[in-house]
């Protein structure tokens, strides 16, 4: 038996149940995986919803009988709906498991059981979410005569539907510009941070995201865009195509296709690289930051926008270096401890900064 979750507002939600019993145990596909976690990304009330399944379904697992106390497990549902959770990571991602569904001895048909009543928590819970929902900004506000500013805090993420049916999932710390008549004659919008475009494509109406020198047009796609002052813009495609541009220089630009990373750097010029992995410019949407051969100054605006802390280095040539490594969840004083013992250095912090230093000879 298998229950739809998608419902008209939410075309993209998972096909079944099962597939997100599979993700918090842990066994999805990578496919499948990275399919959930956006839905999760993009749908904030839903991750909490399903935050509090997770765990109703586990001490559901452990009762030896055969009834399932919906009223107790909707009032743990209930009880979270406005807990300020962040998106939900598959047990495998998870720093320190507590259980795992695969491990225990359910049935199949007790599976079905837990997975039936799962059902019957989140139709209800739906209703309550949509009952308190927040008071987010409509398609038909967003597309407006003037200009609109959406913005995230630190650490936490958001979504936003605009007026064509396009979505975004918005980076912590990060901004974005909608332009005013947004819709009417063309899709602009305007990028400081971070932040997943899912487009829907419109030859009459081009989608253009500006982000610091670079102008990326849809070519009918989704992407994530990055923008840090001072920094190289990157661009990285999951499907279909976009036209990377510099504005602030003669460089023809580059069209970049699923499974490419764009690059446009401060003096203009841009470089692409295909068939990358993607994933790890798109850990921040699972709460997680993962750094391959990141320079220092690529680490330090994320910990800016995760944690509100500015990095320094006191030391040029440890400046240079970079780092490969991953944290999921991890507090700021763990990562700064990590990225000390990486770098061979001492980390002081203090408030709102850390400064990394050479350390002090014995």
């Amino acid at each position: 038996m298998k229950t739809n979750p998608s419902t008209p507002d939410q075309p993209d939600a998972p096909n079944d149940w099962e597939a997100i019993a599979r993700y918090l145990a842990g066994e999805s596909s990578p496919a499948e995986s990275e399919r959930i976690a956006l839905w999760l990304a993009e749908n904030p009330a839903d991750a909490n919803v399903v935050a509090a399944l997770d765990k109703a379904m586990a001490s559901l697992a452990l009762r030896e009988a055969a009834d399932v106390d919906v009223d107790s497990a909707l009032q743990q549902v209930a009880a979270r709906r406005d807990a300020p959770e962040s998106l939900v990571r598959p047990r495998s991602q998870r720093r320190r498991p507590t259980r795992r569904v695969a491990q225990t001895t359910t049935s199949p048909w007790r599976l079905v059981t837990l997975l039936a009543a799962a059902a019957v928590i989140i139709l209800a819970a739906r209703t309550v979410l949509q009952r308190n929902s927040g008071t987010k900004p409509s398609p038909a506000e967003i597309a407006g005569g003037g200009s609109r500013t959406f913005t995230t805090p630190v650490g936490k993420r958001d979504s936003l539907r605009l007026v064509d049916g396009g979505r975004v999932i918005l980076g912590p710390a990060s901004q974005l510009t909608v332009a005013a008549n947004y819709g009417q004659k063309v899709r602009e919008v305007e990028l400081h941070g971070e932040a997943y475009f899912d487009v829907v494509h419109d030859t009459r109406r081009p989608f253009v995201v500006r982000a610091g020198a670079a102008t990326i047009r849809d070519i009918g796609t989704s992407f994530a865009v990055r923008n840090d002052s001072g920094a190289p813009v990157q661009v990285v495609v999951t499907s279909g195509s976009v036209a990377l541009r510099s504005g602030s220089s003669s460089d023809s630009g580059a069209v970049l296709v699923a499974g490419d990373v764009g690059v446009v750097r401060p003096d203009g010029r841009v470089t692409a690289q295909h068939e990358a992995s993607t994933s790890p410019y798109l850990a921040w949407m699972r709460d997680s930051l993962v750094f391959r051969e990141a320079p220092i100054a690529e680490v330090s605006a994320d910990l800016r926008r995760w944690y509100g802390i500015v990095l320094r280095v006191d030391d040029s040539s440890m400046a240079r270096r970079h780092l490969t490594m991953t944290f999921a969840g991890d507090p700021l004083d763990r990562v700064l401890r990590v990225i000390g013992l990486e770098l061979g250095a001492d980390v002081e912090h203090s408030g709102d900064s850390a400064i990394i230093r050479r350390p002090r000879t014995q």
